[in-house]
Order: C-alpha cells, then structure tokens, then sequence
C-alpha cells in the first residue's frame, strides 16, 4: 500500500502556507513568554521541573535564531525559481515540525514534563533542518543509503503500521496528522533538492524516507 495514498485520502495543497513573509519562514515562535524570561533560571544546573521547562524553551529559542540565519543566508544565494521553491519546502517543514512535536508531546499531554518534551523536539527538529540547509549552502547534497524508492517506501510502510499499534488512539491520531505533514514536507523539499543538483527527486525522496523510517523505529522502541 502506498503510504501518500492512505494517509491523505485526497491531496494536499501548499496554497495553506503561502500568506507566511519570505523573510520570516525559517520558523515559527512558540509559548516563550517575556515573565519566562526575566524568571529565567541558571540553565548551567536547572533544579525543578519548571527551570527545566524554561530552560529548554531557550535552548530552542538559541537554535531557532541560528536556523532564520542559516536559512536567510542560502534563500538569499538562490535564483529567483529555487527561492520560491526553498520558501514552499521550509513552510511545509514547519508544518511537519509542529505536528511532529505534538505528537511527541502527547506522551505526556498535560504533565509538568509536557514543555520540557515539546522544547527538545523543537530543538532537536530545527538541529537537524540547520544541518540540511548548510549541505546546501556548502553544494554538498545529502545521499541515500538505497538506491530504489519502491524498496525504502515499503519499509516505511511496514515501520509506520506497527509504530500505530503501539500506540493509544488519541497518539495515532496525532501521528496520522504528523505523517501527513511530513509527506507535503518530503515532496516539496524533494523538489528543491532536485533543483539545486538538476537531477532526479528519487535520491531526495529515498534519503528522506530512510530518515522517516529511522525515526519511526526508534519511536516504536521508546514507547515500548
């Protein structure tokens, strides 16, 4: 079974995320509040639960700074059609980002420990779309382990059905949501990953998939 095809039913439009500003797309801020600040304890040897919650969220907040930097100073070496291919991508990571973290969140949805979860998945998330966008900016294109999409899809497939049986039904609601984000995030990052080599999607799309899956797999093994 196709996994684009089950989860998304009908297609989804990037129309949704054309209103965001070129020059304020690299992110989106989340809860982090100036009283936050200004309570903002020494984040060398936080002690509560609190001071960890607070701690992260500027951790994530120092990541977020350096992904609008990165992210500015590649869009701004693009030509025209590339820019506009980049801005539709890292829109749809956003999305994928968000919903992404949510799920994560949901483990522990109402808990002390919620923002401190929700913080580290933002961080780690933006960590690894700095490392992207500097294999951009640096002509050095991310590569597959594989060769063949049918093959790694499959395996993705497999991953993502048994990743939902482990959990509850509220989580796999939020993980269908966050699948759905990040296949609109895969094609369109395909895309402008294709456009920068002038070659075939197909290595974009299987170096992602293999990501996924990995991802996926490590999931399974921590909600066990």
């Amino acid at each position: 079974m196709n996994l684009s095809k089950f989860l998304l039913g009908t297609s989804l439009s990037l129309a949704t995320f054309i209103g965001l500003s070129a020059n304020a797309i690299a992110t989106n801020h989340h809860n982090f509040t100036t009283t936050d600040i200004a309570q903002q304890p020494n984040c060398k040897n936080p002690q509560t639960q609190t001071e960890l919650n607070i701690c992260s969220g500027v951790d994530y907040q120092r990541a977020d700074k350096e992904l609008n930097q990165v992210y500015n100073q590649v869009r701004d070496q693009l030509s025209a059609n590339r820019r506009q291919q980049l801005i539709i991508a890292q829109r749809a990571w956003i999305s994928f980002r968000d919903a992404d973290c949510k799920f994560a969140r949901s483990e522990v949805e109402g808990g002390t420990m919620a923002p401190l979860i929700f913080n580290n998945c933002l961080q780690d998330m933006t960590k690894k779309r700095i490392s992207e966008l500097n294999s951009y900016e640096q002509n050095q294109m991310p590569q597959p382990d594989g060769s063949n999409y049918q093959t790694v899809d499959r395996k993705l497939n497999q991953v993502y059905q048994n990743t939902m049986g482990t959990l509850r039904a509220s989580r796999q609601s939020q993980l269908k949501i966050a699948q759905r984000a990040w296949i609109v995030f895969r094609d369109a990052n395909s895309k402008f990953e294709s456009s920068l080599s002038n070659g075939d999607s197909q290595f974009s799309l299987i170096r992602m998939t293999e990501q996924r899956t990995k991802d996926l797999i490590n999931l399974s093994r921590e909600s066990r």
